[in-house]
Parts: C-alpha cells; structure tokens; sequence
C-alpha cells in the first residue's frame, strides 16, 4: 500500500507536466510541447485510475483493520 501511494505522489509532476501540454496544445500547435497532447491526455487519466487505486487500497486496509478489531 505505501508503494502505491509513493507512486501516486510522485506521478503529480509527471500530471502537472501533462496538463501543460494539453492547455498549450489548445493555445497553440507549436511542435515544442513537452509531450504530445494525446500522450498527455493518457497520462492524466492514468493519474484519475491511480488515485482510485490508492483510494481503494486504503479503504481496505481500514476496512481489514476494523475487522480485525472488532474481532
């Protein structure tokens, strides 16, 4: 679980550098963007699954430990 959400900080900049590229993209067509519009865009969604899965883990992490101690 922690590996997971270490990930999930690290992919911030990796997100933030992507939502640059789609908002210049829409700006301008200058072949100079960090990555490619439609690379970006899978990025940022990939960012939306990872964020869940963090989330999901984490709620069964609590959800085993409540378990656990109403046990």
């Amino acid at each position: 679980m922690r590996l997971l959400e270490m990930l999930s900080d690290r992919f911030g900049a990796f997100e933030a550098i992507a939502a640059s590229s789609v908002r210049l993209a829409r700006l301008d067509s200058d072949e100079q963007l960090p990555m490619e519009p439609l690379v970006a865009e899978a990025v940022l969604e990939f960012g939306e699954d990872l964020r869940e899965a963090a989330a999901w883990v984490a709620e069964r992490a609590r959800s085993k430990d409540a378990c656990r101690d109403a046990a």
